[in-house]
């Protein structure tokens, strides 16, 4: 999956994963709506008609609308729309600083010591296990263990700046990259981080992303299809039926998608922060972006 946003002297950019489920949180967003009209153009006709409301669908209506906000809205649909379109994560290591661009309501823009992280490589939410019960209990860990290679990603941690504070200043936690990365991703960053670009393989053309907002045929080529044309790559057999029937089963997708894009804001670095080191990278567009060979300015 593509969460790579930028790569240069200076600085490895990503993203995480899930983004691409956004079609699917918008064509919900548009069912709820319509199903929410429903009752409320019967009460609207009812009370024009006869001059009274039917309590009845009153009812239905208060029942639809709190199922729209109590549940579509913050499990399914506040975490995709009139948001940031994607986090963004700028690991710099000329200022050995971790730059982070993500909604409030998941911790907001922040900086980070890079010195600080801590890396956990393989984990997976408690699902069926409480706390207490992966505290206290090994064999609860070992199968939990277990299941984290199915869905694991990998997490970095900032411990609090005293560990003593009540408050716990300065903890904080990032999800990055795809589902399933783990070790080797942070092994890329790490090393980048300490050594440089030139000691870390160069992105493949499969691991960029779209900085902004993707039109129809871009997000169905980028998101949905890399995955297809990938395989046929390896195989060097043409175009095979299989990503004919992908293209078949997902052409209606794309454009759900792009339209549900348009509901959220692109976020950008303040200048003040100074993540780019001096040097503007642009905004729109995917793939390297030239200059590479730049000098960092103060």
């Amino acid at each position: 999956m593509r969460t790579l946003f930028d790569f240069n002297e200076h600085f490895i950019e990503l993203s995480n994963a899930e983004e691409e489920k956004r079609s699917l949180g918008f064509m919900l967003l548009l069912l709820g709506a319509l199903i929410l009209s429903v009752p409320i153009f019967g009460v609207a006709t009812h009370f024009l008609r006869h001059g009274v409301l039917d309590w009845v669908l009153c009812l239905m209506v208060i029942g639809v609308f709190a199922l729209e906000y109590f549940f579509l809205w913050p499990h399914f649909l506040a975490p995709a729309f009139f948001t940031g379109l994607r986090a963004r994560y700028r690991f710099n290591r000329t200022t050995r600083k971790v730059y982070t661009l993500r909604p409030k309501k998941y911790g907001g823009n922040v900086v980070l010591d890079w010195d600080r992280v801590q890396a956990h490589v393989r984990w997976a939410p408690p699902k069926a296990w409480t706390a207490e019960q992966l505290a206290t209990s090994e064999a609860a860990r070992e199968e939990r263990l277990r299941s984290a290679g199915l869905d694991s990603n990998l997490l970095l941690y900032w411990p609090p700046l005293h560990g003593n504070d009540p408050e716990r200043k300065g903890e904080d936690v990032l999800w990055v990259g795809p589902t399933g990365s783990g070790e080797s991703l942070w092994q890329y960053i790490r090393t980048f981080m300490e050594d440089g670009m030139h000691v870390v393989p160069p992105p493949s053309k499969h691991e960029w992303l779209r900085k902004g907002f993707s039109g129809t045929s871009e997000h169905l080529e980028e998101t949905v299809m890399h995955g297809s044309h990938m395989r046929d790559d390896i195989v060097g057999k043409g175009t095979s039926g299989a990503t004919y029937g992908n293209y078949a089963a997902n052409f209606l997708w794309a454009p759900l998608h792009s339209l549900a894009e348009r509901l959220c804001y692109w976020p950008t670095f303040p200048e003040g922060w100074n993540s780019d080191c001096g040097q503007k990278r642009r905004e729109s567009g995917i793939g390297p972006e030239e200059p590479m060979q730049w000098n960092c300015k103060p």
